[in-house]
């Protein structure tokens, strides 16, 4: 996996103005962009396997969902958890570095996340994280989600990034035009 980053800078802006002139290019960019991000999710919702990942757990609901001590642990559910991955194309919060992202994967489903993330920031000493990595997996934590993010960012990226210079060099086609 590369680390390199790719900042798409004046996104909306370019988008806002583009629609002025040109509703078929931003329509265009959209596309690549949703495109990208419905693939990523249809490779993630393939990774959930209809047994669980582990054979002590549960795969009917608990009878009390809100407690502690293992009875309130989530059910393994194939369909829960492949309904609960879900694409989203709304900008969420401006971080620090004042970027935001232009679509996100989710995995909303309790029993997705836990699978997803267990030992990603820490690896601990627990069972549970142990029994995990013995699986017969190919990948450690990020199983599903950001597994195949890791896997495909880097090509995605470079896709959304040639579709915005290319709205861009639409755009200012447009404003030289007007400009005369």
């Amino acid at each position: 996996m590369s680390r390199d980053v790719i900042v798409l800078t004046g996104l909306k802006e370019t988008l806002d103005a583009l629609k002025k002139f040109d509703k078929q290019a931003v329509k265009e960019f959209n596309k690549v962009l949703s495109s990208e991000v419905r693939g990523l999710k249809k490779e993630a919702q393939s990774l959930v396997t209809q047994d669980p990942p582990l054979s002590g757990w549960a795969t009917q609901p608990a009878r009390n969902p809100r407690t502690r001590g293992g009875a309130g642990w989530p059910a393994w559910d194939q369909s829960i958890i492949k309904a609960g991955i879900s694409s989203s194309r709304a900008q969420n919060k401006v971080r620090r570095d004042y970027t935001t992202s232009a679509a996100s994967l989710k995995n909303k489903s309790a029993a997705g996340v836990i699978y997803e993330l267990a030992g990603r920031r820490s690896r601990g000493n627990g069972t549970f994280i142990s029994n995990l990595e013995k699986k017969d997996s190919p990948f450690m934590p990020s199983r599903l989600i950001w597994h195949v993010v890791d896997k495909n960012g880097d090509k995605i990226r470079r896709k959304v990034f040639d579709a915005l210079e290319k709205a861009k060099e639409t755009l200012q086609r447009n404003l030289n035009k007007e400009r005369g």
